[in-house]
């Protein structure tokens, strides 16, 4: 080291290998490809379940069009690709039963597919430059293949955000390039 060394910017360390770059080293800005469509990470959400359990969920946008992006590893990756759609879509009764228990009911029959309550799961999620938590339970229903999702996540008593999706690869993420000031 030399006696100037100490004024020399310090390069950030990065916290990936570049040339294998995964869909867990994903962060805000990244570009990359999915079903022949480029995709950017235009925000990232954090979740506490507890017990040091943590999920990532990223906002994707290809120019029109807005999905999400979850990641779960709990002893394996599981990566769910969503999007919102309205609480009222899940039909009367649905909204019926939420409106009468305060949560949603067991089985949701939805675009012709039956889902069933997987698991329900009170926590926390923040946008990762956010300072406050916002306390939330998530009810996460599969099909019967477990291959669509859909999933409703109750914040107080009265709203409700669902999205629904499908559990696709880590592999169908592809061609992923950081943001240039991040690496």
């Amino acid at each position: 080291m030399g006696i100037f060394d100490f004024l020399k910017k310090k390069e950030p360390e990065r916290h990936f290998d570049p040339t294998n770059i995964t869909i867990r080293d994903l962060g805000k800005g990244y570009i990359f490809e999915y079903a022949i469509e480029t995709w950017t990470v235009t925000a990232l959400f954090e979740y506490d379940w507890g017990d040091d359990y943590f999920t990532r969920e990223f906002v994707i946008k290809n120019g029109t069009t807005e999905k999400f992006l979850h990641l779960e590893d709990d002893g394996g990756l599981v990566v769910t690709l969503s999007e919102k759609i309205k609480l009222r879509k899940l039909g009367e009764t649905v909204c019926d039963y939420i409106d009468e228990n305060q949560k949603p009911p067991k089985k949701i029959d939805f675009e012709g597919t039956r889902y069933f309550l997987d698991e329900k799961s009170p926590g926390f999620c923040k946008e990762l430059d956010a300072s406050e938590w916002e306390e939330l339970i998530s009810y996460d229903y599969l099909d019967e293949d477990e291959q669509k999702t859909l999933c409703i996540e109750q914040y107080g008593e009265d709203e409700f955000e669902v999205t629904k999706g499908i559990i696709i690869s880590e592999l169908a993420v592809s061609n992923i390039l950081p943001v240039a000031d991040t690496y």
